[in-house]
């Protein structure tokens, strides 16, 4: 099944690498930066051995200090970049003497995609949300387990220092979450109560029918961005570039389920959330994005509130725009509209079981919250959120079926 995919805020999907300034050049009067192969520009100086000695000097003189575009204009070298796209940010740190690295967006020889193990992701994480949500409204005391098994995490013992200790509730978290995806995913809720339960054979993972394809390629220039990403909600927050995805960029993925019925016998019972027609992925995905949704919202509309120092504070404009933005996202949403969230940035709750947590126990997710996140102001929880230089908040994207 064909869906199109148009990219609704920002999206940034990194393939681990980062852009230095010994492979860009910014032209601040157009806001432009071209990416370069540095290894093209070296061979480019080969017949002149000086200038490369120069070059070597001058970056093992000024690593940070200097960049590419200087060179390139020193040394009236003609080397075409591979691709040139819009800038927005500062490309120096504050002490104004330090070019910044860029997150670099993930490529398949030079094009631009989404991997279908992306969007899969995001599915999976709001079907785990849905078909739990769904099982503790049938059964109060399955829901009871979760919350019990939620504080225990936190419960930790036989550790040298603080460092240990938080370390060993994310490692006993992380087994939380693996236990109960695989109830939901492998196993059935019938596994629950079994203690000896830890997780069942990823073969038999329901989520082996859903087949999510890479999305096309696009050129570099054609969609993407470099922006500053800065921190909301935290005293201090270096500000990162990105390469980021243009909002109103469009791709073709193909989604489907895979499905027969002798795969009944093999499968748990929540298999029944992956009908054919996606309508169940869909309503669970639309369903986990208003949630979410609704999260961002609250903590805009509240952001005056914080008792944490705000060195990115927004005024009051600004944070009316970014309340429009969020809402027309619910309202998408609330028409039924096929909405996801994708790559880095999301949030903590986005990305974790935490946010039906706080749904069904206020009380627990603020006792465990301050243990599973960074501290931010004078030992408190880091309660921040992750916006781009135009303010927005990043990752959603909408997916309508091709005609």
């Amino acid at each position: 099944m064909k869906f199109n995919l148009t990219v609704l805020s920002p999206i940034h999907i990194g393939n681990g690498n980062q852009i230095s300034n010994w492979s860009y050049s910014y032209d601040e009067r157009n806001k432009k930066i071209k990416i370069y192969n540095f290894e093209e520009v070296v061979k480019s100086l080969k017949d002149n051995v000086q200038r490369l000695i120069n070059l070597t000097s001058l970056i093992e003189r000024h690593p940070l200090e200097k960049s590419l575009g200087e060179v390139i204009s020193s040394y009236g070298i003609t080397v075409k970049p591979l691709y040139q796209i819009e800038f927005k940010g500062d490309i120096k740190r504050k002490n104004g003497n330090e070019y910044k690295p860029i997150y670099e967006f993930i490529k398949e020889s030079g094009k631009v995609y989404i991997p279908g193990s992306e969007i899969k992701g995001a599915i999976r994480t709001a079907l785990f949300y849905k078909i739990l949500k769904d099982k503790f409204l049938e059964s109060p005391a399955i829901k009871n387990k979760f919350l019990e098994d939620y504080k225990e995490c936190v419960n930790v013992s036989n550790y040298r220092d603080e460092r240990e200790r938080r370390a060993n509730i994310k490692k006993n978290f992380s087994n939380f979450i693996k236990r109960w995806e695989s109830i939901a995913f492998r196993a059935g809720f019938s596994k629950v109560f079994d203690r000896e339960f830890k997780q069942e054979d990823a073969k038999k993972d329901i989520l082996k029918l859903l087949l999510v394809s890479d999305s096309d390629l696009k050129d570099p220039q054609e969609c993407l961005e470099v922006q500053d990403i800065k921190s909301l909600g935290v005293s201090r927050g270096f500000r990162e570039l990105h390469e980021l995805l243009k909002v109103g960029t469009k791709f073709t993925i193909d989604l489907e389920v895979s499905f027969k019925e002798e795969y009944k016998e093999l499968l748990p019972e929540t298999y029944g959330y992956l009908d054919l027609e996606l309508k169940k992925i869909k309503e669970a995905c639309s369903e986990f994005a208003n949630a979410i949704l609704n999260e961002d919202i609250h903590y805009i509309e509240n952001i005056k509130n914080t008792n944490i120092k705000n060195t990115n504070e927004i005024n009051d404009k600004e944070k009316e725009s970014i309340l429009n933005k969020l809402k027309k996202r619910r309202e998408l949403v609330e028409k039924g509209f096929f909405v996801l969230r994708l790559g880095k940035h999301q949030g903590f709750l986005s990305t974790t079981i935490n946010l039906l947590v706080k749904e069904l126990a206020p009380e627990v997710y603020s006792e465990v919250y301050p243990n599973l996140v960074n501290k931010g102001y004078k030992d408190k929880p880091n309660k921040s959120r992750k916006i781009t230089y135009d303010n927005e908040f990043m990752g959603w994207c909408v997916l309508i079926k091709a005609e």
